[in-house]
């Protein structure tokens, strides 16, 4: 099976953890936070979180299900709650073309 571009929308399932996971995060490397959300099936390419109620993240995956399963091998599942939304329109600043962009609705 082919693999996908999805962003997720995250958000805490218990707000008086938050500190908790931060502080065991931030003794994580970049590299140890990648290597942690990544199996055959899907794996996080960004992240993105601020002082928000949500925070995002890139992944590539096979479907929805296998972000889920990293999610929970990974321990993070009874502490977020998670969306995932396949997006068909994948564009980067980091590989710019002149290929035609896709349209969402005519696939």
């Amino acid at each position: 099976m082919s693999k996908k571009h999805y962003i997720c929308t995250h958000t805490w399932s218990n707000t008086e953890i938050i500190k908790d996971v931060l502080a065991q995060q931030s003794e994580m490397t970049v590299r140890e936070f990648f290597e942690g959300l990544k199996s055959e099936k899907a794996e996080t390419l960004q992240h993105w979180m601020g002082k928000d109620d949500f925070f995002f993240c890139h992944w590539y995956a096979e479907d929805e299900e296998s972000i889920i399963d990293v999610l929970e091998k990974a321990g993070l599942n009874d502490l977020i709650v998670t969306m995932p939304s396949e997006m068909q329109r994948y564009i980067t600043s980091d590989q710019i073309s002149d290929e035609k962009l896709i349209n969402p609705f005519k696939i």
